[in-house]
């Protein structure tokens, strides 16, 4: 097979992005990294359930607050820029594993892309996606009372529980997975989404040790890990 290196067989998560700031932060990481491995567990709530913040625009990426552990999709050769923006610390897992335990990549929407919604219109497609939003919104939200038990003829045969899946299913599977960006900032930006190739599980992802596939933590770290975790036998990566 001819090697690439523009996507990984691994997906990797890096840990204590919020502890940067804080005194002894390398050292707050690595004791969150040893604690994630220790317990096996990635995330604090099972529950696979989205928020929702309705005075946002969708494509500000804050309308929809799923609960979701994220992943970058980035060979190790290539991590250093997302590490400078994250972390040094993280943990990877194979692809195949993840995506059995419902992991999705993310669908990426360049902000100013140009869009024609009609013959000589053209719009953005992030004033075209919250307008197409709200539109879906509003319709999910009135079809329950244009009529009683079946929904009428905009959506026959539907009851308005089958109605209600739809909806969830277009907010768990489309627009909890959509993230907007600008297009043309710098690879380093923080606000270069795009740069991030993340994948998303949602709930807590559950593990064993020997799911792991690989843990990045700086080399000062190396003897210590050693010793807080003889029993991982994975990779170990120097960041």
């Amino acid at each position: 097979m001819t090697l690439q290196r523009y996507v990984s067989d691994e997906l990797t998560h890096f840990v204590g992005r919020g502890l940067r700031s804080l005194p002894e932060a390398e050292d707050r990481q690595y004791e969150l990294l040893v604690n994630i491995l220790r317990s096996g567990q990635l995330g604090t709530d099972k529950t696979k359930h989205t928020a929702y913040a309705d005075a946002s625009k969708f494509s500000e990426n804050e309308y929809y607050k799923p609960n979701v552990v994220c992943f970058s999709d980035i060979p190790v050769p290539d991590l250093a820029i997302h590490m400078g923006k994250f972390s040094r610390f993280g943990l990877a897992f194979k692809k195949a594993f993840l995506v059995a335990k419902g992991a999705n990549p993310v669908f990426y929407l360049p902000r100013q892309a140009q869009i024609e919604t009609s013959p000589g219109r053209q719009v953005d497609l992030a004033s075209h996606f919250d307008q197409r939003h709200q539109m879906i919104l509003s319709l999910f939200r009135n079809l329950p009372t244009m009529g009683d038990g079946d929904m009428p003829s905009l959506a026959p045969g539907l009851s308005n529980q089958q109605v209600n899946d739809l909806l969830s299913f277009l907010v768990f599977h489309f627009f909890s997975l959509c993230k907007f960006y600008d297009a043309g900032l710098a690879a380093d930006d923080p606000a270069n989404y795009y740069m991030e190739r993340e994948w998303r599980v949602f709930g807590r992802l559950d593990f064993d040790l020997q799911a792991v596939s690989r843990v990045i933590f700086p080399e000062s770290f190396a003897k210590r890990f050693r010793d807080d975790l003889p029993d991982y036998y994975g990779e170990i990566i120097f960041s």
